[in-house]
């Protein structure tokens, strides 16, 4: 859920370009009080720096509730915590900003007490809510909902584990065939909640034979360098939707991650191998069952 990652990274990192430049986090803003406290001098601008934090927590709050608040199940819960825990972190902030200069240093220590046991309760939060997001814990990949039926009364969608690693090797652009833009409509609607899982097998099971027609004619020339290597990036892409039909036995989404990116190196491989085409006629004929392939043009 890059969601997750979104609030974490907000939480432990703000950029602000005001002058004088404010905490940057959190953490700090709460050193600064400490510290005020304990040298018994509140810092010109540490009354402002509450106040900026003020507004920027209750936009953040605002802002991933409107997307929090419509999930379900254990993501509801954890972000209802959340929820309350910035709360209470705006009102001490407020109340701080509207009164630093006329606190007793007894009164502004406990506020500044009660601060640091919030962030601490919010960091806490925050972790369980990545470590979660990053679990094999099946649940709808819409709403978050992790019933115990398999599928979201909610959405109608197959519960699912989530991806947890995602492919860092695919740094080129491959123009998708139709065959290929199938399953990725499809893939991309089960990884968004939007789509069953039972949606994406057909699709599968096409592009598997289309992968198998041209692996069969391939092998038919592999005496010729090019046309066996070809054959070997089409076995390739074959492993990849071998790997996506996975998911249809464990529920496991991580499958359509490995899965797709075999499928996509696969066609890139053999983009490539087109691109180096020496000018011969018996060769560009096995380029141009890959070239088909790849594309896959219309039916």
């Amino acid at each position: 859920m890059s969601l997750i990652e979104n609030l974490k990274n907000n939480f432990e990192s703000v950029t602000v370009g005001a002058a004088p430049k404010p905490p940057q986090n959190l953490m700090e803003l709460r050193r600064q009080l400490r510290l005020a406290c304990e040298q018994r001098n509140v810092h010109g601008d540490l009354a402002n720096y509450c106040y900026w934090y003020v507004g920027y927590l209750r936009n953040l709050h605002d802002r991933e509730n409107a997307t929090m608040g419509r999930t379900r199940g254990k993501a509801r819960r954890m972000w209802a915590e959340q929820s309350l825990i910035y709360q209470d972190i705006i009102r001490l902030l407020d109340g701080l900003s509207l009164n630093l200069s006329s606190m007793s240093w007894p009164e502004m220590e406990e506020e500044v007490d009660s601060f640091y046991e919030l962030v601490d309760e919010l960091t806490l939060a925050l972790g369980d809510m990545q470590e979660w997001s990053n679990s094999e814990e099946a649940r709808c990949l819409s709403c978050g909902w992790n019933g115990p039926t398999g599928h979201c009364p909610h959405c109608k969608v197959q519960t699912l584990k989530p991806i947890r690693t995602f492919a860092t090797n695919i740094n080129h652009y491959v123009e998708p065939g139709e065959a290929q833009l199938r399953v990725f409509r499809e893939l991309m609607g089960v990884l968004e909640g939007k789509r069953d899982l039972s949606t994406l097998k057909l699709p599968l099971l096409h592009l598997q034979k289309r992968f198998k027609d041209t692996a069969d004619y391939l092998y038919e020339r592999s005496f010729m360098p090019v046309a066996q290597k070809g054959f070997e990036n089409i076995a390739q892409a074959l492993l990849g939707i071998d790997q996506m039909m996975r998911t249809f036995e464990d529920a496991d989404a991580q499958h359509l991650e490995d899965g797709w990116a075999l499928i996509y190196q696969s066609d890139r491989s053999n983009l490539e191998l087109v691109d180096n085409a020496p000018n011969s006629a018996v060769v560009a004929a096995a380029y141009d069952i890959i070239r088909d392939q790849v594309s896959l043009g219309t039916e």
